[in-house]
């Protein structure tokens, strides 16, 4: 009986292990450049991101999503409910340009004060035949009001920092 009970046991934690659920997707869930949203400005319908299907923890984990390209925009908004997937990168003409800025820059996100992780998309052949490395978090939903992000980037030079404005409406 007992090791029947460890076997369910076992089984069920599997299962409930493959499960993908909002809470486990990341960025790299979202593995291109061309991510296919819309950026996060009022001008800008929701739209979501449709499941990709082997991917891992993006089943139809981000229903609607939007992707906030810094230094682009000076504010962003979004919808409460919504994903927001928070981009930085640099362009090089070459491959060597590219891998540079990689091995000299650190690229470090803050969320309302908070350090978040970074996913690093590295060097990447653009169509035009320039060199792109991305560097993004992506975050859950957040609460209706302002939320400050802060991105930094520290060389052996020094670092700059850029700071913007996130504005989450009530949905409705």
């Amino acid at each position: 009986m007992r090791v029947s009970a460890l076997i369910s046991s076992l089984f069920l934690a599997g299962a409930l292990a493959a499960v993908p659920v909002a809470s486990s997707a990341d960025s790299r869930d979202i593995d291109s450049l061309a991510v296919p949203v819309g950026e996060c400005l009022a001008s800008t319908p929701d739209v979501g991101l449709p499941s990709q299907p082997g991917s891992g923890a993006n089943e139809g984990a981000f229903p609607h999503l939007c992707r906030a390209d810094l230094p682009r925009s000076l504010t962003f908004q979004a919808s409460a409910g919504e994903w927001i997937l928070f981009r930085i990168g640099d362009a090089g003409n070459t491959l060597a340009d590219c891998q540079a800025f990689e091995a000299n820059v650190t690229v470090t996100f803050d969320l309302d004060g908070q350090p978040v992780d970074v996913n690093h998309l590295p060097c990447q052949l653009r169509a035009d035949g320039s060199w792109f490395t991305d560097y993004r978090f992506l975050s859950h939903p957040l609460s209706p009001g302002d939320h400050v992000l802060t991105a930094s980037f520290t060389t052996s030079g020094g670092s700059d920092t850029l700071t913007r404005t996130v504005t989450v409406s009530p949905m409705g």
